[in-house]
């Protein structure tokens, strides 16, 4: 597979991913309507990449901390191995650095997600 192909393929599994995980939250009582709105009008990776880069950890991280799922988070999932080449090391940085805000372990969380999932083709 090229760089082109590769890029849409893993734009197109995360938004499969984003849209699934919108449907979870919402079935644990927390709907995500600002980001469920951002999803529609930016794309997956562009509402990812602007959730992440606010300076602020947003009401969401705030909220799946709370239910204890953070794993659930856009800036967990930003973290996953097979999704690095759609965002750069600024977006993923600071992913790592709102998590760690949260008194999150970052990499063993980060490995224990990974290790539940298997990508999708």
């Amino acid at each position: 597979m090229d760089g082109t192909s590769e890029y849409t393929h893993l734009k197109r599994r995360f938004s499969r991913d984003m849209a699934n995980g919108v449907a979870e939250l919402a079935r644990l009582g927390y709907p995500a309507r600002i980001f469920h709105r951002m999803l529609a009008e930016l794309g997956a990776v562009e509402a990812a990449r602007r959730l992440v880069l606010d300076p602020k950890p947003s009401y969401g991280l705030w909220r799946l901390r709370d239910l204890h799922r953070l794993d659930a988070s856009v800036e967990m999932w930003v973290l996953l191995p097979w999704y690095e080449l759609l965002f750069d090391d600024s977006v993923r940085e600071q992913a790592a650095r709102k998590l760690r805000l949260l008194d999150v372990d970052v990499d063993r969380e980060l490995g224990q997600l990974a290790a539940r999932l298997t990508p999708t083709n």
